[in-house]
C-alpha cells in the first residue's frame, strides 16, 4: 500500500515554461537559461526528437531500448559531445567526465578500487560526523530556525568530500569551491557558435568564457600534491593518498601529477554537487508530503532508536533508499548528458550521422508516461525491488548507464542515505510560505532560488 495519499496530490516545481512562439534567438537565450524549459508535454511522451540548429542535426532519445544501444550494446561507436567538452573541460580538466578511450579505461582502472564497497565503508564515519555537525549548528539557531537548505547541503557534502579526499576539513577550501561553482554554473553555459561546433579558437574569440574560476583551488590542490610528494611515507590514506598510490593492474603504471590533479578536480566537484542537488529536492519533496515523511520517520525509529546511522544499517533502511531514488527520478541532477557518434548510425528508424548530437535527458525519461504512472506524482514506492524490476534497465539513469556509468554511484547513494537519515531523526523540514520553488538546469538541476525552508526539531 502506497504512503502517498492521492486524494490531495501536491502540484510540484517545473520550470517555467516559454510564452507563445520564440524566435531561434530566444529559444537559444532560453535554453541557456534553463536547458529544461524547451521541453513541452509532447516531449516527455516521444521516443526520439529529431531537432536542427541551422547545418547541425541534434537527436534526444527517450526510449529505453535506444538509450541502451548507445551507452551500452554500441557503447565503441559513441563518444562524449563536444558542446560538453567544451563547458566542462575548463573547469574540471581531463578527468572521467571527459577524458576519452584508453586513456579513460586506464584511468577508470586505476580509480575502481578507491570506490568499491569495502572504501565507501571507511568513508562512511565522515559522511555521520559532518552531518552531526551540522545538527549542532542547527541546534544553536535562535528560533525560528530558518535557512537555505540547499546552501546548507552544498556544504555539507563539500565538507564530506574534503575530509575523505585530503584528510583536512578546510572552511577556506569550501568557500573557494562554493564561490567558483556558483559562478561556473551561473557563467559558463554554450553558445550558439558552441553547438554549432565553430573551431574552439574562433568560438572563444567571438564568445569568450569566463576564466581563472577555479584558479585558487587549483593553487590550493597543487600545493597539497607538492607536499604530498615531498613526504609520501607521511602521507594519510585519504582518496588522494590512493589516487597518488594507485597503479593500473593491467601495465603497472600509475597517474602523472596532471593527471591526479584533473582527477581530484572531477571528484571533489561532481563529488558533492550531484549529491547536494538529490538531498535538497528530497527536503522539497518531503516537505510537500507528509504521509512520505512518517514513513520515513517510522523507519529510522525502528532501525536507529535515535542513535547517529552507520554504514551497515543502509541495507536496513530500504524506505529511506527509496526516497532518495524517486527524489532523483522527479529531479535528477545530472539532468541531461550526450553522445557523439564515430561512425553513422540508426536508431528508432533514425539515420544517425556521424557527429550529430545525441542527447538523453533523464529529466523527459523519468517523467514519460509510458515508463511511470502518474509520473508528475512523488511515490517512493515505485523503488521497491519488485516495481523496480518490471521496469526496463534503461528507464531510471540518475548516474548514467554503460561503461560509463558514475564511479561514485555508491559513494553518492551511501552518503544521501546517512546524511538523510541524520538529520532527519532530528528536524522536519518545512519550506516558507511563499517561497518560490524552480528546477533550473544549469549544469546541474538546481533550485533557481534556493530553498528557504523552516525547521522544526522533533
Amino acid at each position: 500500500m502506497s504512503a502517498v495519499d492521492t486524494s490531495e496530490v501536491p502540484t510540484l516545481a517545473t520550470p517555467r515554461a516559454p510564452q507563445g512562439r520564440t524566435t531561434l534567438r530566444q529559444s537559444l537565450r532560453d535554453m541557456r537559461d534553463n536547458a529544461l524549459s524547451a521541453h513541452g508535454p509532447e516531449n516527455f511522451s516521444a521516443d526520439i526528437i529529431a531537432e536542427r540548429i541551422l547545418w547541425r542535426r541534434m537527436f534526444i532519445l527517450n526510449e529505453p531500448g535506444a538509450i541502451r544501444h548507445v551507452l551500452l550494446d554500441n557503447a565503441a561507436n559513441y563518444t562524449k559531445t563536444e558542446v560538453g567538452r567544451r563547458i566542462l573541460e575548463p573547469g574540471l580538466g581531463r578527468g572521467l567526465l571527459t577524458s576519452e578511450g584508453e586513456t579513460w579505461r586506464r584511468h577508470r582502472r586505476i580509480m575502481a578500487p578507491a570506490f568499491d564497497p569495502r572504501s565507501v565503508a571507511g568513508y562512511a564515519p565522515i559522511m555521520t560526523g559532518v552531518s552531526e555537525e551540522l545538527l549542532a549548528k542547527w541546534d544553536a539557531l535562535a528560533e525560528p530556525r530558518e535557512l537555505d537548505v540547499a546552501a546548507a547541503m552544498m556544504h555539507t557534502t563539500l565538507h564530506i568530500i574534503s575530509r575523505a579526499m585530503f584528510s583536512a576539513d578546510s572552511d577556506e577550501i569550501v568557500d573557494t569551491v562554493v564561490k567558483g561553482v556558483n559562478t561556473y554554473q551561473v557563467s559558463v553555459r554554450p553558445s550558439l557558435l558552441d553547438l554549432l561546433h565553430v573551431p574552439l579558437w574562433l568560438t572563444r574569440l567571438l564568445a569568450p568564457f569566463p576564466t581563472g574560476i577555479f584558479d585558487e583551488f587549483d593553487r590550493k590542490v597543487d600545493k597539497l600534491l607538492t607536499e604530498r610528494g615531498r613526504a609520501p611515507d607521511a602521507e594519510p590514506k585519504d582518496l588522494l593518498a590512493r589516487l597518488l598510490a594507485a597503479r593500473d593492474a593491467e601495465t603497472g603504471g600509475g597517474m602523472t601529477p596532471k593527471e591526479v590533479r584533473d582527477q581530484v578536480v572531477t571528484i571533489f566537484m561532481a563529488g558533492h554537487e550531484t549529491t547536494s542537488q538529490a538531498l535538497s529536492w528530497t527536503w522539497y519533496l518531503l516537505s510537500q508530503h507528509p504521509a512520505v515523511e512518517r514513513r520515513l520517520h517510522n523507519e529510522l525509529a525502528a532501525v536507529l532508536g535515535g542513535r547517529p546511522p552507520r554504514y551497515e544499517d543502509v541495507a536496513s533502511m530500504p524506505y529511506a533508499r527509496m526516497v532518495i531514488e524517486e527524489s532523483m527520478r522527479l529531479y535528477p541532477p545530472a539532468h541531461t548528458f550526450g553522445r557523439e557518434p564515430i561512425a553513422d548510425d540508426e536508431i528508432l528508424g533514425h539515420r544517425i550521422p556521424a557527429g550529430a548530437d545525441v542527447l538523453v535527458l533523464p529529466w523527459l525519461l523519468h517523467r514519460k508516461p509510458q515508463l511511470w504512472d502518474n509520473p508528475e506524482r512523488f511515490d517512493p514506492e515505485r523503488f521497491t525491488p519488485e516495481r523496480a524490476a518490471e521496469r526496463p534497465r534503461f528507464a531510471y539513469l540518475p548516474f548514467g548507464g554503460g561503461p560509463r556509468i558514475c564511479i561514485g554511484a555508491a559513494f553518492a547513494m551511501t552518503e544521501a542515505i546517512l546524511i538523510l537519515a541524520t538529520i532527519a531523526q532530528r528536524y522536519r523540514l518545512h519550506l516558507k510560505p511563499g517561497h518560490p520553488v524552480e528546477p533550473q538546469g544549469l549544469i546541474t538541476l538546481r533550485p533557481r532560488y534556493g530553498l528557504q525552508m523552516i525547521l522544526e526539531r522533533r
